[in-house]
């Protein structure tokens, strides 16, 4: 794929461009086992590829209000980019941490992002000059995750290790702890008040404040590697899960149990649901991004030709992004838009492969 080695401000350009009324997006090339499925007039239309620093990109997310994307790189870099600067305005960064970031979440308001890296530094910012207002401790040497309440007024902190704990978030105390079967990987609060962690066994557990334990475990049918991610669906609310054995499975986290297993590729980075809960994003060290469809059909395949660590979705369904280890994200424009129902906080980042 060509590597645009552009300022940013020219590549948004495109991308309003496309928006407004330019040329028609076009489909991504597929192999003829995937035409079948891609015949429904699903593309991506390649319209930011921007590099970062000198390290893999590993965490990325857009802005709950969709007008900014911020990213987190291996080698600590934290950086807060305009999708439509004004003239003169440059990305906010920063190196926050000494090791590879592996978590990444946008407050609720946009205000504040939420950073966690591999040598247990977690830290609380402003989201517009990435200054820290506050940090925290996890373990070294593992890959903590983090997650803001739905209401922006409480942090979940996986730890890295057999622990998750809840800090308030605007003064830092320490509230809930709890004990997770094995070490923590993937973490989501879910729009109902429960919080769901992942583990290097496979399992997800699901915590209530106020209750001592979890208060219920999914395990998977068959032996998994760790979870490297999961994303909760607005249409149905089904999780799926990716694995580090490049399982991609469809749980039910009401029972919680398995509804349908999805795509079985190498080592999955990250799956993240569209805002409509229709199609999913799927990265992995097959050096591509498959898009699929609920039945786990690939509807496309982008060729990045480097390993992709990280996807998100703008909260509109307008565009997908993606984290490479070629020191670059990239964004696309999706044909159909994938809209949805009502607009929701954009979920968190995590990287732990």
């Amino acid at each position: 794929m060509l590597r645009l080695d552009r300022a940013l401000p020219a590549l948004v350009a495109a991308a309003l461009l496309a928006a407004c009324g330019g040329p028609a997006a076009r489909e991504v090339s597929n192999s003829p086992s995937e035409s079948a499925v891609s015949s429904q007039a699903f593309g991506l239309d390649e319209v930011i590829s921007q590099s970062v620093g000198k390290d893999n990109i590993e965490t990325l997310a857009f802005s709950p209000d969709g007008k900014r994307i911020a990213v987190g790189a291996g080698d600590g870099i934290v950086a807060n980019y305009a999708l439509a600067p004004e003239a003169g305005e440059e990305p906010v960064v920063a190196k926050l941490h000494n090791g590879f970031v592996s978590g990444l979440a946008w407050s609720p308001d946009g205000k504040q992002l939420l950073t966690s890296a591999a040598d247990g530094s977690v830290r609380q910012s402003d989201a517009a000059t990435l200054q820290v207002i506050r940090s925290y401790n996890a373990q070294p040497q593992t890959h903590p995750a983090v997650a803001w309440s739905p209401d922006g007024k409480t942090i979940a902190l996986a730890m890295g290790q057999d622990s998750l704990q809840l800090f308030d978030a605007a003064q830092g105390g320490p509230l809930d702890s709890w004990d997770v079967p094995g070490m923590t990987r993937a973490l989501l609060w879910l729009p109902n008040g429960e919080i769901a962690v992942g583990d290097d066994s496979g399992h997800i557990s699901f915590f209530t404040r106020g209750q001592t334990d979890s208060s219920r475990v999914y395990q998977p049918a068959g032996p998994h590697k760790a979870v490297n991610s999961f994303s909760l669906a607005q249409l149905g609310g089904m999780l799926a899960v990716g694995y580090d054995d490049g399982a991609v499975v469809l749980v039910d986290p009401t029972g919680p149990k398995t509804v349908r297993n999805l795509f079985m590729g190498r080592q999955t980075g990250t799956v993240s649901w569209a805002p409509n809960g229709k199609v999913l994003a799927v990265s992995s060290v097959d050096f591509d991004m498959k898009v699929l469809d609920l039945q786990g059909n690939v509807l496309t395949r982008v060729d990045v030709g480097y390993d992709v660590n990280a996807t998100g979705w703008s909260p509109d369904g307008k565009y997908v992004a993606a984290a490479a280890d070629d020191h670059t994200f990239k964004i696309w424009k999706v044909t159909p838009q994938q809209k949805p129902s009502k607009l929701e906080p954009t979920p968190p980042s995590f990287m732990g492969r």
